[in-house]
């Protein structure tokens, strides 16, 4: 499936963003400086670029002599984060995957902001994952998610609804069969995933939403 991959403005682990044919890549503000840093160019370029670092700025103005065209200014005064909008375009331009870069760390209410942009994507149809280093940050609505054999890993669980119900967790250090989570209560922190073993969870009503952490160093 063709993915939006949007590169934003938070933290960035500095992994190697790896772009296929027919995917769109699109800098959220500083997140273009993550990319001249890669050597990247990106499709769209997107933000009122109040936080966009010197790099950035230079690589800025030479897309805009360049290729005009990629280049979307928002107001600094607007309802929309950054990200935000960037996942909206990314929709107008019919992607239902999105893969986001750099969405944590730095403000907190930015980070807050970039896990409710995952709700929104679910909301409108799409999938969407963060990625940060070996970390995964994903939702799970009503569904089984398989998660493949691999490195050993934590895995975390918190109910976004004020409840999730039928909740069961399957290959993991501490297994569940049907259990309610509320958002009140974080009993879903610090699973354990074992390492070549395949792993599963269900929420059979509502939303959760789920950290996967690979090749955890004790």
């Amino acid at each position: 499936m063709k993915t939006c991959i949007i590169v934003c403005a938070g933290r960035f682990s500095g992994e190697q963003i790896e772009k296929r044919e027919g995917d769109l890549l699109i800098a959220a503000d500083n997140g273009l400086t993550y990319l001249a840093r890669q050597g990247l160019s990106p499709d769209l370029v997107i933000g009122d670029y109040d936080s966009l670092e010197a790099e950035g700025r230079e690589f800025l103005a030479k897309i805009r002599a360049d290729h005009p065209d990629r280049v979307i200014t928002l107001p600094v005064e607007k309802d929309d984060t950054d990200t935000l909008a960037a996942v909206r375009e990314g929709f107008r331009r019919g992607f239902q995957s999105f893969v986001l870069y750099g969405a944590l760390g730095g403000r907190l209410d930015h980070t807050m902001a970039n896990l409710q942009t995952l709700n929104f994507i679910r909301d409108a149809g799409g999938n969407g994952v963060i990625r940060d280093g070996d970390l995964a940050v994903f939702l799970v609505r009503n569904e089984t998610v398989e998660i493949p054999e691999g490195p050993e890993g934590n895995f975390a669980l918190f109910a976004v609804d004020a409840e999730i119900h039928g909740v069961t967790e399957r290959g993991m250090k501490y297994e569940t069969d049907g259990v309610t989570i509320t958002n009140a209560f974080p009993i879903g922190c610090s699973n354990h995933i074992f390492a070549g073993k395949k792993a599963s969870v269900t929420v059979g009503d509502g939303t959760a939403l789920a950290m996967l952490t690979r090749s955890v160093r004790k």
